[in-house]
């Protein structure tokens, strides 16, 4: 999932898109779809798109007002990962990362990736372990020993954090 049409804008059928990963470039990638509620998949063609507080605003082609923007509010914006741009080797979509099991150099379980959190320098990346404790680690190569997308798995080093803290 790239995003979630949030709401409508305006009377000119332009709609607010959330997009987690904040790259509203990808909304111009051919093979976007739009997962409606009930499951159907439509074609969709972003057009525009600028900064709005907490989202995008773009306007779907051959929607052009408010009440044909309706069925579209929390439609998922979705693309087949085939269809995604490559990437070098130690970067990652965030679909790829959330979900994974995180665990300290020394083996300890920390929990799971549940939240990806864009900063203006870097993304920070939220584990909530077993008792719900949340550890935030910075995504940069100091904190992140390893990333195994293919395992489900990603290991981190949390005796830099408490020496940063």
């Amino acid at each position: 999932m790239l995003g979630k049409i949030v709401k409508s804008h305006g009377l000119r059928g332009e709609v607010k898109v959330v997009l987690p990963g904040g790259m509203p470039e990808n909304l111009s990638l051919p093979g976007i779809h739009l997962r409606l509620a009930d499951g159907r998949l439509l074609p969709a063609v972003f057009r525009g798109g600028r900064p709005v507080r907490g989202g995008y605003l773009f306007r779907v082609k051959g929607y052009e007002d408010v009440n044909q923007v309706a069925p579209l509010i929390r439609a998922e914006v979705v693309i087949r990962a085939a269809d995604l741009p490559l990437l070098d080797d130690d970067e990652y979509y965030h679909f790829q990362l959330l979900g994974l099991q995180v665990r300290d150099v020394s083996g300890d379980e920390l929990g799971e990736l549940v939240e990806i959190l864009s900063t203006g320098a870097h993304d920070v990346y939220c584990i909530r372990g077993e008792a719900g404790d949340e550890l935030l680690v910075p995504a940069v190569s100091r904190f992140i020993v390893k990333i195994d997308t293919a395992a489900g798995s990603m290991v981190v080093d949390s005796r830099l954090l408490r020496e940063e803290g």
